[in-house]
């Protein structure tokens, strides 16, 4: 993984964190209802829901999907606020009003969890009609790529939270596979710049100009997540090395339990640590509406030395 790679990888991690110790989740206990009596913790077989093409999501009573995506996976997590419980991770699955741990639970029962898309994968259909809960806390917010593939085709879900807002129609209460919730931020790298380090080598100062994309619904929330980001001016982060360092996750969303936090790698002294990653400058301003969805955009410069 060369150098730009990293960048985007420690600035997706560093976001997500800077935005969950902000409180921008929310916790889901099993049996919880919405104002509305609704068990917003009740999770419908994804056969029924949007099934994924040629994936196991087609199979019945095998994927069991949540309305919410970006189930929080990160430990460690402190509350933002006196009252405020922290968020809370997902560890299990419960059915029929049993609770299952993902970690030790084989047979019937045996699932993973697959926490950007907030489902439950078992490694066997189940039989009848069971009624499948879970405890978990779901991101109010998304950070991906602005260059991801299929990136113009992907639904946007306008609610996070408030899947029936009678100003918005046809909200999408179950989301698809490869839908994203706003509000989003979007990491955009558009060049780079390159200067002298010192006399003698060819080692450079590398200096990355691009955009964080803010979207969100409203107004009011697009500007609170632009000014999040903006407050982090002349920040300075511990970069991780993901060459050697493990990631956050294994394949199909599961939580990799190698990876101890972000907190707990991104340290100077730690055997993963790879540069200091400066943010030189943060710009905001507004950017025109795409229909209903308001948007900002937060111009950024990140400098990485050669060796520290």
């Amino acid at each position: 993984m060369r150098d730009k790679a990293l960048v985007k990888q420690n600035i997706k991690l560093f976001l997500e964190d800077l935005l969950l110790k902000d409180g921008l989740y929310t916790n889901v206990s099993v049996g919880e209802l919405n104002p509305y009596f609704t068990d917003i913790s009740r999770l419908q077989p994804g056969d029924q829901v949007y099934p994924e093409p040629d994936f196991i999501s087609s199979v019945p009573n095998r994927v069991f999907q949540s309305a919410f995506k970006n189930w929080v996976h990160e430990e460690g997590i402190p509350s933002p606020g006196s009252g405020i419980a922290p968020p809370t991770v997902a560890s299990g699955v419960t059915v029929g009003g049993t609770f299952y741990p993902t970690a030790t639970t084989s047979g019937t029962f045996a699932h993973s969890v697959d926490f950007p898309n907030g489902r439950i994968i078992f490694t066997t259909p189940l039989a009848g009609t069971p009624i499948v809960q879970a405890t978990f806390a779901y991101k109010e917010f998304g950070v991906d790529g602005a260059n991801i593939f299929d990136n113009e085709k992907r639904p946007l879900l306008i609610e996070t939270a408030l899947k029936d807002n009678p100003s918005v129609t046809g909200v999408i209460v179950y989301p698809s596979w490869d839908a994203r919730t706003l509000p989003l931020v979007l990491v955009d790298i558009l060049s780079r710049d390159n200067s002298a380090y010192e006399l003698g080598t060819r080692a450079a100062v590398k200096d990355y100009f691009g955009v964080f994309h803010v979207w969100a619904r409203d107004e009011f929330t697009c500007g609170h997540i632009e000014e999040i980001i903006s407050d982090e001016y002349r920040q300075v982060l511990l970069g991780i090395d993901f060459n050697s360092a493990p990631d956050p996750l294994l394949a199909f969303g599961a939580k990799n339990p190698n990876f101890p936090g972000y907190n707990t790698l991104a340290t100077l002294w730690g055997p993963f640590f790879w540069r200091r990653i400066y943010l030189e400058e943060l710009s905001p301003q507004k950017d025109t509406p795409l229909y209903e969805v308001e948007r900002s955009k937060v111009k950024f410069n990140i400098r990485v030395y050669p060796n520290f």
